[in-house]
């Protein structure tokens, strides 16, 4: 038998002929590579022709997107590694990690001792390392790839940076200027491959590795990736590996026969979908007019100097009325002392008569070198320019996007205050250099055109955020599809704006009105892209490549009013032709701070003087004028509380009841530890033991984290792994479940990540079991003293009586109030110090102790502010208890922040910095009330992660002290303005009977024709079912529709952008809703769900009650249902009605599922299902119980009428578990149930009735000790009735064919889990896990778990399970033989963890997604085996006899 395999690649073709004699031995008859260059279709032409077709007995093919172009039988590329692999097997080979080196991506396939793929690991979407990149490369040095392999110099590579294709162009550009050679510069590029394979690699365990692909024909990476990895097999078959791998398969695999080229391609739409016109959304720009003017004798000018990492501007401004009367944009080349010069030297040579200059201002990355140069005290950074310069086109400006030729920055105002920042790092995506790059190497036209061809584009191709050097193949297959060069231009300035927003705004806030500036704004198409893209209108300033020069000259004129500058004399002459000269430079010796970095310091020689200038800190900093340095260690109470938690009052303090024991427990340096301290210090020191708290964050430890979590929890791992290297007998890793407020709510819990800290790691370290682990449950939500019996518990645990447990208890109680007392006592005495001198100020640090308050997290923010003199402490110092509290805020301290931002928002002389964290869920909301608070006071927020940069940081500190600055001498005689009043209609629950009160105060009931209750799509179906379960009780009620890109556009404009994916659906639902509604006059009541914490679902009606206020939306009023009551806040009818709704929507959401996936004629039996649907919407509106029966029943029937085309139990089936709302709505699932339907795999989504009943669990076992003997037997009737309807559903759908009934079992689920984690967590992660681990292989075959972008307990779960899933289902199986036979063949099970935040799943989540499918059937298969139901014809159909 003959076969032929093809692989699709992003950049070749491969062709492998294969034949498999009568003696069973496979023979390669002929093997082909070939570029496509974007024509996949021609060049297969040239490689297959009728002839060979007729020749081979069947044909496969494999690849990624562009296989889809083909009718030809096809399987995922990671089968396609397998089948290859183990024909190499056979032949000797052996590895455990399979690299496939391609055009688009390098990709690390984990295998298993059976050569099946178990994982896969990939970059993210830059192009940088890989084939194409080192293929663009090499094109701009005129090398083809067989020069540029042989020619490289391996012994002496020039050194090339690991980042964007766009930008190492520059940097080889800049090498060969200085004289390197082409051939040092190949091996740098190669050498810097071999590193991003080996950075792959870190991410799993490996010894021998096997690298495939088309790279890996590029020898001189092998050679260097040999340095790292010694044992890298780099088989013969390596460049023709996938196509191999297909024609294998083909050879036991009946294909669909192909026996002409005609037959082979697939006519059909272009992959490309349109994106609207452009020249649409020209009305939502306005260009501003040009503010240039000719200069006047005697003019009084400012000059204005924007000296950036690529180019330098300057603008000469006249003061009388801010026209610009000459400019310049030049490179800076490196040197910005030389580019000012240049700058200075043409700006005079435009100017025809003699002018006065009163003032130079100085901004860009280079200001502070270029400032000295000049003389002048005016160094501003450029935030603050460019927002200066925004704020005088349009005052409500609250957006800067920033697009530069390789710079992209984003800025928010509030109050004129950058209030938010961020800016691309080493990613040209997003940036002039972007589009220049492809429009000129793909399209041939100049940039100067693209805006014209663009604005004249019908259909623009939607090439979504692709990177700079992956886009050229996608253009070349565009042009091959027909699409006219408008269409790729549009496309184009599409995507610079795409890869702006995703990589370089991100999840953050966009204010109504949005400045553009950059030089890539002189293109007109750009603005309406990014106006079409974010709802937005967009301001373009008249000059947007010199907004920064601009910028600055205003703010020099301002200052100069003020009295903060004086005006000074500038010569141009005479500072083009100003040189330096640089002296013997020195380094720093650290100061009083005791810095040890060592920083050398230049010595500049400027008019005769000699300057010190450079380090890390501000010291030597543009010393202009002599200044005294401040006592940073005095002004700094941020690291003096440190200081205090782990000195003072810790080991300074311990006591001892018993005698040293020898033993050692570790506490790990972390999270609420930088608080309570004191308190366990001091606990475990009285019992005799000796306490470890390490300061080491080890960097493997940080490596170990199972999810992608918050910055402090990065430094958790870290620091355990930090311990365990200290080998204690003990391991302290309490769940701080609540902290104490003064004068707070009842409810006082901290966030899930600090929780469930002993769980996630746990689960990440084996090599606690080593030692005594010691988790107790700590509630002090009334005080410390409340966790008496824990601690008391602690000591048994120990063998240390209860007597003398709680004496150590007592003495670390005692310790931990006396650090609480010194602290208001600290910031007692610092107030009254501050307002002996009314126009000093101070800052006040907020955040998380764990974040804000240690050095390890905070970035040495603190040192920041005290270095420039300003004094800076901690918002726990203030007295803030007596604040009035916010009701709805559940976390303790989130309560304690809001706190004290009333006071410090009252207070003249104090300001905020806010620390947080990159994806923190709660501050996604806190920080949005912070900033409510503040109001028109200036406030800076500084998000930090792992990577956070200095220079970033450092120019928001010095932009948040000009305007505080400024803010202080403007605000003197300010008086506060009266906000409008507005009264915001509420629903109303007296005496059992809820009643809606509009905003002109009159009360109507629920019942009223004028009330409208709207329920958000929380599941399309769900919500309809409970819409017509309203409308049974005479309530008029109707479901938002399902969510669409347009509510989730919505939902952006009206929240930060950070909130979790359900909230911004939900809100874009509302406000769609209230955009196209007909009835103005009626009264709507939107009904949203609430819980009490810690999961941030608990804040989605505390937003929109704030949105509702701020917008002063009359009217509009909600209804607020609370899980603390399981959802049942309305009476016994709607109760019942609801439950039964709810069962009813689970069930038939896992009928939609099987119907899609065993359905014979799926658009007829869509029909069946949909028309099923309606009637039992109807019917539960109208009928009673017993017609809702027969309905069901009825429904069953027409279900079972459908054709399948196999039993549902013969079918795979995964479970979909995770956060409630994402798992149950389509857009924001992504549509994965439909997807796993065309793969032949049906869908069991966990329930919301599991939810409902953990919610009756928690407020039993909460209220345990309270209930009377009634409130027994009402709970017990109530569950009898819920089981009851739960039952008698099920069962009548079971008869469907599409259904298999299971009951519910919480009890079961919380059980499995709770050896993981302890069932006090009271969020969803101990559903998900339990979940997870009890169906999959007794009840299906695989597991995903889908939460929003940064949902916490989706995350902690997905930690614990990629540890622990497969040892723990070993442990809790009902049938422990049944599972032990599947796992021998499949010990890793098939689990995939994936997050969603609206947009289309990336590169690395689709990979894992082909993976995990192909893992399901294979486990499935196993699992048919093992109960003895295979047959032949059943193992016909899942092996995918027609693919």
């Amino acid at each position: 038998m003959k076969t032929l395999g093809l692989c699709i690649g992003a950049s070749n073709i491969g062709l492998v002929l294969l034949e498999r004699g009568a003696d069973r031995q496979v023979r390669i008859l002929d093997t082909k590579t070939r570029p496509h260059e974007g024509n996949p279709r021609s060049t297969i032409a040239s490689l297959v022709d009728e002839k060979l077709l007729g020749d081979v007995d069947r044909i496969a093919v494999t690849g990624r997107k562009l296989r889809s172009k083909l009718n030809a039988s096809s399987i995922p590329e990671p089968e396609a590694v397998e089948h290859a692999y183990r024909y190499l097997q056979s032949l000797g080979h052996k590895a455990d990690v399979i690299v496939s080196a391609g055009g688009e991506t390098f990709m690390a396939y984990k295998l298993d001792r059976e050569g099946r793929i178990t994982n896969v690991f990939t970059g993210n979407k830059c192009a940088s390392g890989t084939g194409e990149f080192f293929l663009q490369q090499i094109k701009r040095m005129n090398l083809s790839v067989d020069e540029a392999v042989s020619c490289s110099d391996l012994d002496n590579p020039y050194k090339v940076a690991g980042r964007c294709s766009v930008f190492c162009k520059s940097d080889c550009t800049h090498a060969l200027n200085k004289g390197a050679s082409k051939e040092r510069v190949t091996a740098g590029l190669c050498e810097m491959m071999a590193v991003k394979v080996t950075e792959l690699l870190k991410r799993t365990e490996h010894k021998k590795v096997m690298v495939v692909g088309g790279a890996s024909a590029n020898t001189p990476m092998i050679h260097f990736l040999k340095r790292e990895v010694p044992e890298l097999d780099l088989p013969e078959q390596a460049r023709y590996f996938e196509a191999m791998g297909a024609a294998l398969w083909a050879l036991d695999t009946k294909t669909r026969p192909i026996s002409s080229l005609e037959e082979l391609f697939k006519e059909g739409e272009s992959i490309y979908s349109a994106l609207p016109p452009l020249q649409d959304y020209l009305p939502r720009v306005t260009f501003k007019e040009a503010i240039r003017q000719e200069a006047k004798e005697g003019d009084t000018c400012i000059v204005g100097l924007d000296v950036g990492s690529t180019t330098t501007k300057a603008v000469i401004m006249r003061t009388g009325d801010n026209a610009i009367l000459a400019s310049c944009y030049l490179r800076t080349n490196g040197d910005p002392i030389q580019a000012s010069r240049n700058c200075y030297r043409e700006i005079h040579r435009q100017l025809k008569v003699n002018i006065e200059i009163s003032g130079l201002g100085v901004t860009g990355s280079g200001r502070q070198i270029a400032g000295l140069h000049a003389l002048t005290p005016a160094v501003i950074n450029e935030i603050i320019a460019h927002a200066t310069a925004a704020v005088y086109f349009d005052p409500q400006v609250e957006t800067i996007f920033e697009i530069g030729g390789q710079d992209a920055k984003y800025t928010y105002i509030t109050s004129r205050v950058a209030s938010d920042y961020a800016m691309n790092e080493a990613c040209s995506a997003g940036t002039g250099s972007f589009l220049e790059e492809a429009a000129r190497e793909s399209l041939y036209i100049d940039t100067e055109e693209i805006g014209d061809i663009a604005l004249k584009s019908h259909r623009p191709l939607n090439f979504s955020d692709q990177c700079a050097a992956f886009i050229s193949s996608d253009i070349k297959t565009a042009i091959q599809e027909g699409a006219v060069v408008e269409d790729l231009a549009a496309g184009l300035v599409y995507s610079i704006c795409m890869n702006y927003n995703n990589r370089v705004k991100g999840n953050r806030a966009v204010g109504q009105k949005v400045f553009m500036q950059g030089g890539v704004c002189y293109n007109r198409a750009v603005p309406a892209a990014m106006a079409a893209l974010t709802g937005k209108e967009i301001i373009v300033p008249p000059e947007p490549g010199l907004m920064g020069a601009f910028g600055v000259a205003l703010e020099v004129k301002n200052k100069l009013a003020l009295g903060l500058l004086q005006p000074a004399r500038f010569d141009l002459a005479e500072l083009a032709d100003r040189d330096v000269a640089y002296d013997r430079p020195f380094t720093c010796a650290g100061g009083k701070e005791k810095c040890d970095r060592k920083c050398t310091i230049n010595m500049i020689r400027i008019k005769g003087k000699k300057y010190p200038f450079g380090g890390a800190c501000n010291k030597y900093v543009n010393l202009i004028q002599a200044r005294k340095q401040p006592d940073a260690d005095k002004l700094d109470l941020v690291h003096l509380r440190e200081r205090l938690v782990y000195q003072k009052y810790g080991r300074e303090r311990g006591f001892r009841l018993l005698p040293p024991n020898q033993k050692r427990v570790a506490v790990n340096r972390s999270l609420l530890t930088n608080t309570l301290f004191p308190l366990y210090y001091n606990f475990f020191t009285a019992l005799g033991f000796e306490v470890l708290c390490s300061e080491e964050i080890d960097g493997e430890g940080l490596e170990r984290r199972g999810a992608e979590f918050c910055f402090p929890v990065e430094i958790a791992h870290g620091a355990l792994m930090g311990a365990i290297r200290q080998e204690p007998e003990i391991y302290f890793l309490p769940h701080v479940g609540s902290m104490p407020v003064e004068n707070g709510i009842e409810n006082s819990v901290t966030c899930p990540f600090v929780q469930a800290e002993p769980y996630y790691l746990k689960a990440a370290f084996d090599e606690t079991k080593k030692g005594v682990v010691l988790c107790p449950v700590l509630d002090f939500s009334n005080g410390y003293e409340q966790a008496q019996e824990s601690f008391a518990a602690i000591g048994r645990d120990l063998g240390i009586p209860a007597k003398i447990a709680k004496e150590a208890f007592a003495l670390a109680v005692r310790a931990q109030k006396d650090f609480h007392r010194e602290c208001r006592e600290l910031g007692r005495v610092f107030l009254e110090e501050l307002e002996q001198y009314p126009e000093e100020t101070a800052i006040v640090l907020f955040g998380r102790p764990y974040n804000a308050f240690t050095k390890k997290a905070n970035m040495g923010i603190p040192q920041k502010f005290a270095t420039r003199g300003c004094r800076i402490i901690p918002y726990e110092f203030l007295p803030f208890e007596a604040e009035e509290r916010d009701e709805d805020m559940f976390w303790a301290m989130g309560q304690m922040i809001l706190k004290a931002a009333k006071l410090v928002q009252r207070h003249p002389q104090l300001f905020a910095t806010y620390i947080t964290n990159f994806s923190c869920g709660p501050d996604s909301f806190i920080v949005g009330f912070f900033r409510e608070i503040m109001g028109q006071k200036p406030s800076l927020t500084l998000e930090l992660d792992s990577h956070s940069a200095d220079a970033g940081l450092d120019t928001r500190i010095e932009a948040f002290l000009d305007v505080v600055q400024s803010y202080m001498e403007i605000n003197r005689q300010k008086t506060a303005l009266t906000p409008k009043a507005f009264r915001p209609a509420r629903v109303v629950i007296e005496n059992e009977k809820t009643w809606v009160e509009s905003s002109g105060g009159e009360r109507y009931p629920l019942n009223h024709p004028r009330v409208h209750v709207l329920i958000p799509s929380m599941g399309e179906l769900g919500s309809r079912l409970i819409a017509a379960t309203l409308r049974h009780l005479g309530i008029r009620a109707t479901a938002a529709p399902a969510p669409t890109a347009k509510e989730l556009k919505l939902g952006k404009g009206c929240a930060s952008c950070k909130e979790c994916l359900p909230l911004i659906l939900t809100v874009g639902g509302l406000f769609d809703y209230l955009e196209a509604r007909d009835n103005r006059e009626e009264l709507l009541v939107y009904f949203m769900p609430t819980s009490s914490g810690p999961c941030r679902f608990g804040q989605y009606n505390v937003l929109i009650k704030s949105l509702i206020e701020k917008m002063q939306i009359e009217n509009v009023a909600q209804i607020s249902l609370t899980c603390d009551n399981s959802y049942a806040g309305m009476g016994t009818d709607f109760s019942a009605r609801a439950w039964q709704s709810v069962v009813i929507s689970d069930v038939l959401d896992d009928i939609y599922s099987a119907v899609l996936t065993i359905a014979r004629d799926k658009n007829r039996a869509l029909e069946v299902y949909r028309d099923v649907c309606e009637q039992i919407i109807a019917s539960l509106e109208k009928d009673s119980w017993k017609g809702i029966k027969e309905t069901l029943r009825k429904a069953a029937r027409t279900l079972r009428s459908i054709e399948r085309k196999q039993p549902l139990e013969h079918t795979p089936k995964v479970s979909l578990v995770g956060e409630i709302y994402v798992r149950r709505d389509g857009f924001s699932r992504q549509y994965l149930v439909e997807r796993l339907a065309k793969q032949g795999i049906a869908v069991n989504t966990s329930p919301i009735t599991e939810w409902i009943y953990y919610c009756d669990r928690l407020l039993k076992t909460k209220n345990r000790h309270m209930l009377t003997n009634k409130d027994r037997l009402g709970n017990y009737i109530q569950q009898f009735f819920k089981s009851s309807f739960e039952r008698t559903i099920k069962g009548i759908l079971s008869q469907s064919g599409f259904y298999e009934a299971h009951m519910v079992d919480v009890e079961r689920l919380i059980d499995n889990a709770s050896g993981l984690i302890n069932p006090r967590l009271t969020v969803e992660t101990i559903l998900t896990a339990g979940a997870a681990i009890t169906e999959i292989v007794e009840d299906v075959a695989g597991v995903i778990s889908i939460g929003p972008f940064g949902c916490m307990p989706s995350r902690i779960a997905e930690s614990i399970l990629n540890f622990k899933i497969n040892e723990t289902k070993l442990e809790t199986a009902k049938d422990k033989g049944f599972v032990a036979k599947v796992m021998e063949d499949y010990p890793a099970l098939p689990f995939l963890a994936l997050e969603t935040d609206g947009n289309a799943f990336p590169q690395v989540i689709e990979a894992r997604l082909e993976i995990f499918c192909m893992q399901v059937e294979r486990v499935h298969r196993r699992m048919m085996e093992v109960r003895g139901a295979s047959s032949k014809r059943y193992l016909d159909v899942v092996s995918g006899t027609f693919q």
